[in-house]
């Protein structure tokens, strides 16, 4: 029994350094990875990148014009999609997986790619179509895994935004009534028109949460655009009172709904986002471009100001941080906030 009471003190010792160095060792939560899609613009032309937490990755020069308009990252796989203009002003959209160019296939061929997402193991992009035959229409088209499936009713009509949710494919865009753009949704290919044609009505993005079905856009008129919501077809104003406003992007947070865009007034445009219809203003901000949410932080994704150059940045909780450093016109488009 000596034995045993004489070494249980060095044991009891021995356990506390341990417990002390486990503590000590316990790994903090690691920072999101924030990915953010854009471009920068000099003498040479334009440059599309992503910068992924702040580092650029180059993926295309054009001397025309060539422009990333959504990211997306799933995996390992780092998805983005836009356009490029060629040398007849003509319009090709471009789709990178993992920084290389990648040809979509199908009936149409890409004009003009707006937005990417990914469900699973699939990857759904939106945008323009065009028949090589008969390029003088266009029509509002999806791809899945590459493959074109074309909408119904969407002649001159454009896929600017898309969800995927249960195995259904929602589609925000706009059609073309003869006199105005009308906006409205697709779901799995039925479509839903929000705007009646009296007035120009777009489409930015499109979310799905549970049933409900919300969109953000605005209304545009010759003298006046308005920022505008709508929840399972209810047409929500979100501003009055200022010369132009757009609602440009869209995220879903439980029971928040956060938008992002921007209002002019007397030629001055303000970056905002808005939370359940209450608006924040980003703080040396132009234009609030992509909203993405993370760990109940906001990300927005824009354009701030230095001199007379455009500059790419995001914020996260109202604090900006700049991606390009101002010597050349440059603007984030997307964002998108991944777990480490």
């Amino acid at each position: 029994m000596k034995k045993i009471y004489t070494y249980l003190p060095l044991l009891l010792v021995s356990l506390f350094p341990l417990s002390c160095t486990m503590v000590d060792h316990v790994i903090p939560d690691q920072e999101p990875i924030v990915y953010v899609a854009g471009y920068e613009i000099s003498t040479a032309g334009y440059e599309a990148k992503y910068w992924k937490n702040g580092i650029a990755v180059e993926l295309m020069k054009s001397v025309i014009a060539v422009e990333p308009t959504s990211i997306a990252v799933s995996g390992n796989d780092v998805h983005v999609v836009g356009f490029e203009a060629n040398e007849q002003n003509v319009s090709i959209g471009r789709y990178w997986k993992n920084g290389i160019l990648t040809q979509l296939g199908g009936e149409f061929v890409p004009s003009v790619l707006h937005d990417v997402v990914t469900s699973g193991n699939d990857v759904y992009i939106a945008g323009i179509g065009i028949i090589p035959s008969d390029s003088s229409h266009y029509n509002a088209t999806y791809w899945k895994n590459g493959i074109a499936v074309r909408l119904n009713d969407a002649i001159n009509g454009w896929a600017q935004a898309i969800a995927v949710s249960d195995n259904d494919v929602y589609i925000g865009g706009n059609t073309f009534n003869g006199t105005h753009t009308v906006a409205r949704y697709w779901k799995n290919g039925t479509a839903v028109d929000l705007g009646d044609g009296s007035k120009n009505t777009r489409v930015s993005a499109i979310a799905i949460s549970g049933n409900d079905v919300h969109v953000v856009g605005y209304e545009q008129d010759s003298t006046k655009a308005i920022a505008k919501y709508w929840k399972n077809g209810v047409d929500i104003p979100l501003t009055d009172g200022v010369d132009m406003s757009f609602g440009l992007d869209l995220k879903v947070s439980g029971s928040d709904v956060y938008i992002s865009g921007n209002e002019i007034n007397g030629g001055i445009s303000i970056a905002k986002y808005w939370k359940n219809g209450a608006p924040i203003i980003l703080e040396g901000g132009l234009n609030a471009t992509s909203i993405s949410i993370m760990n109940n932080d906001v990300y927005v994704g824009g354009v701030g100001v230095n001199g007379s150059n455009g500059i790419a940045k995001y914020w996260k909780n109202g604090i900006s941080r700049n991606l390009s450093d101002g010597t050349k016109n440059a603007a984030a488009t997307s964002i998108f906030v991944v777990k480490p």
